[in-house]
């Protein structure tokens, strides 16, 4: 689902005249600052003296946006918008069976973790929709995108898992050690490794936003935000 920048807007209040003499007041509020903002309305002042009957109108502040929530696309061509899509993945083979044989790629049903399994095995196991896009002729070229839902406790312990250096290799690709910011709304996972063969560079990045995680690897496939599209796509 997606949520639109919202404006709050506090009307001009009432206008009394009384003989030659008029008064008039007006509140507004504004927010520059990228998001949201509330101001409560000031009724204008108004001479009652000069007018006995006139009374202050009032108009209640509109009621703040709720949390965005999020809507998962279930097909991998609706990941972004048709712009970023067109500029970013172009005409790259997309879940070629070829390559994918053996994994679940495009809209998948979750399937259910094994006991104790660690953070990243459950949002492994919690994937909605998989998408790669990758040319069966490329070496190690490919783009990689995840989306899982999962529960509260995985999500806050997730970003943890990923940046402690202690977590055993054998759970995780060595060295995949990531650096963690608040961004987008949530928590932002990332690391960057050098493929030793050819010098090009495998990023990682991983967003956890309230129960959603999205998952995007790319080697030696540079992208434009390509975060900042997808997360525009998911919660507006």
């Amino acid at each position: 689902m997606r949520t639109t920048r919202s404006f709050t807007t506090v009307t001009t209040l009432g206008a009394v005249a009384a003989l030659a003499f008029s008064l008039a007041g007006c509140a507004s509020g504004a927010d520059d600052a990228g998001g949201a903002s509330s101001e409560t309305p000031r009724p204008t002042a108004t001479d009652t003296a000069a007018s006995p009957s006139a009374s202050p109108s009032t108009t209640a502040p509109a009621p703040s946006p709720g949390p965005a929530v999020a809507s998962i696309p279930t097909d991998c061509t609706d990941i972004v918008d048709a712009a970023t899509y067109a500029s970013t993945m172009g005409d790259t083979p997309l879940n070629d069976p070829e390559f994918f044989a053996e994994v679940r790629m495009g809209r998948i049903e979750p399937i259910t973790p094994p006991a104790g399994a660690d953070p990243y095995t459950i949002v492994e196991s919690a994937a909605q929709l998989r998408c790669g896009w990758r040319d069966i002729r490329a070496d190690i070229t490919g783009l990689f995108v995840d989306v899982a839902t999962v529960d509260e406790a995985t999500a806050a312990s997730y970003p943890a898992w990923l940046s402690d250096p202690t977590v055993d290799e054998e759970r995780r690709v060595a060295g995949a050690v990531s650096d963690c910011t608040d961004r987008l709304g949530g928590t932002i996972c990332q690391y960057t490794r050098v493929e030793e063969q050819y010098g090009t560079d495998f990023t990682q990045t991983v967003l956890v936003r309230d129960d959603v995680v999205v998952t995007v690897r790319q080697s030696n496939f540079p992208t434009d935000d390509l975060l900042g599209a997808i997360v525009t796509r998911i919660w507006g």
